[in-house]
């Protein structure tokens, strides 16, 4: 596997060749290489869509579901800003609205989009935790019971993957148009917090990011955010060979045989079960392996939630994966991910409208975000190295037109993915509060619903709201750049202008070209440098003011 590291060098890590030979020694190193082989990369998964009939009622997500609806029955009256349940929760408006989020019937489909009316018809209507959390339940099913979800027309971005966007994706613009509509009756706070409806990102300014400046900001190294190859399996294969070494010296079962029959259970059990047995066995021996998993799908989560990004599920385990079709089902190649969907992005790679900059900062800032959770909470990042490779291939696809465009090369790639990186950490800084229930309904094995209110109901608990102002802004100023409180004048402050069109396929994906706007980058830093600097008067003036008093007094 090759990874990209985001600082400057490049570097591939090292493939153990090993030959197999009659001896404990050998069988050992065999066994590693049979578990290596069976082994996975957590990374996160965008929707890759495609189009087939899903039979209502076949789907194991509306039984899983009903299950977590039983057990958390009793704790499901505390709406998110009080107690007492609203009488207009019983009106006919809102049994209508619970009719169309019902899924109960296995018959048919939740209706999204009479959902969505409804609830722009009548803004104020209440949403108890119980109305909250199934509004969310079917979102999980409508999504995952699409047309396009069939595994023999998708490709499922796993992070070593690329993404494939369809043509029209009914059920992620439903799942859109309620998320928004959610989110402007108030019930979503953090939902596009930060680089969406003029929100600022943490970072504004210049998007060129050098190392110095990198660790200068969020006060780690460029080794913790540098993905490093993990030894998990090839571990658990050393160990696992030294215990039927021990085992066919006290019975005198040959070793050999032991070798060849653990090599071929690995085998179907990747390709029955994709590793989901070794991956079960790990996870007993090794619990901080499944506590960075988590950690690291929270950290993609988070950060598609609160860029405007509706997010759809997320599984942390390939028995997970394997019952959910928006994860590829029984055919899936994936471990753990997060799905989430960018509507504005998937019809830019369709070609219905120029490819933007801000599309293509969000999917950085989404795709680091994993890296930069495990950064944050272990100090270096474990996974993500496809994480890294997801982000490659899809700038490397990205190509200049013409009109003084740059192109993405080997060091601008490395540049946003530093920029993206730095924007996952202090997002992630930012909302700790969010992050840490997030964690929380995740590790209790909650489902959508339970993972949006925690956001939410932590935002509301902690005082979290959407960003008003940068934290800081980048200057391209001195040999490593400059990170300051105060906006840099609009003579200093460089965006890149990367007019580009996508017309290469990153590996298995078939895109139309898309040019980036220009003029949306360059419209959005003065109006950003606009907003800043009145700001920066009406602190002056108050300052004045205060002077003025105390002169007086």
């Amino acid at each position: 596997m090759h990874s990209l590291p985001i600082q400057n060098s490049m570097h591939q890590p090292k493939r153990m060749n090993i030959r197999h030979r009659p001896s404990p020694a050998s069988a050992m190193a065999a066994l590693a290489l049979a578990l290596s082989s069976a082994s996975f990369a957590s990374g996160f998964v965008t929707p890759s869509h495609s189009s087939s009939l899903t039979i209502p009622g076949a789907n194991p997500l509306r039984s899983a579901i009903s299950s977590t609806r039983l057990r958390n029955s009793r704790h499901l009256q505390m709406a998110i800003n009080g107690d007492t349940p609203d009488p207009s929760s019983a009106s006919p408006d809102a049994k209508l609205f619970d009719e169309y989020i019902s899924v109960e019937d296995a018959a048919k489909q939740p209706d999204l989009r009479a959902a969505t009316r409804t609830l722009k018809n009548h803004p104020d209507m209440s949403l108890p935790r119980d109305r909250f959390q199934r509004i969310f339940d079917a979102i999980e099913v409508r999504t995952s019971e699409a047309e396009e979800n069939d595994v023999s027309n998708r490709a499922t971005l796993d992070m070593s993957q690329a993404q494939q966007y369809p043509p029209v994706s009914p059920s992620r613009n439903e799942m859109t148009e309620l998320y928004d509509a959610l989110a402007d009756a108030g019930h979503l706070q953090l939902f596009g917090a930060a680089g969406r409806k003029d929100r600022p990102l943490p970072a504004m300014g210049s998007k060129v990011v050098t190392p110095t400046l990198l660790e200068q900001i969020t006060e780690m190294e460029m080794l913790a955010l540098t993905p490093k190859p993990t030894n998990t399996f090839l571990i658990g294969g050393i160990i696992l060979a030294v215990a039927e070494g021990f085992l066919s010296l006290s019975t005198g079962i040959d070793l050999n045989f032991l070798v060849l029959c653990t090599i071929t259970l690995a085998f179907l059990d990747k390709l029955l079960v994709n590793g989901a047995v070794s991956e079960t066995a790990m996870r007993t021996v090794m619990p901080e392996y499944r506590k960075k998993i988590l950690r690291h799908e929270a950290g993609h989560f988070l950060c598609a939630y609160l860029l405007g990004c509706p997010v759809e599920g997320c599984v942390l385990s390939s028995w997970a994966a394997l019952q959910d079709s928006r994860f590829g089902g029984r055919a899936t190649t994936v471990s753990a991910g997060t799905s989430f969907f960018d509507r504005d992005l998937s019809e830019e790679m369709n070609g219905q409208r120029p490819l933007s900059r801000s599309s293509i900062d969000r999917y950085s800032v989404i795709v680091m975000g994993g890296i930069a959770a495990e950064a944050i909470n272990f100090g270096r990042a474990d996974g993500g190295a496809g994480d890294e490779m997801a982000l490659v291939r899809f700038l490397s696809s990205i190509n200049p037109r013409g009109g003084g465009a740059v192109a993405w090369d080997s060091e601008r790639i490395k540049s946003q993915a530093r920029w993206g990186a730095l924007q996952a950490v202090l997002l992630l800084r930012t909302y700790k509060a969010s992050y840490d229930a997030l964690v929380d309904a995740l590790e209790r094995g909650g489902n959508l619903g339970e993972c949006i209110y925690a956001i939410e109901k932590a935002a509301t608990d902690s005082g979290e709201k959407p960003l008003e102002k940068p934290l800081g802004y980048i200057a391209e100023k001195g040999l490593y750049g400059e990170w300051s409180d105060v906006p840099p004048s609009a003579a200093t402050n460089q965006y890149a202008k990367p007019a580009a069109t996508v017309t290469a396929p990153v590996t298995e994906v078939t895109t139309t070209g898309a040019a980036v706007d220009d003029k949306e980058d360059v419209s959005t830093s003065l109006s950003e440098l606009r907003k800043a600097a009145e700001q920066r008067l009406k602190e002056i003036n108050e300052e004045l003011e205060a002077l003025e008093k105390s002169k007086r007094s």
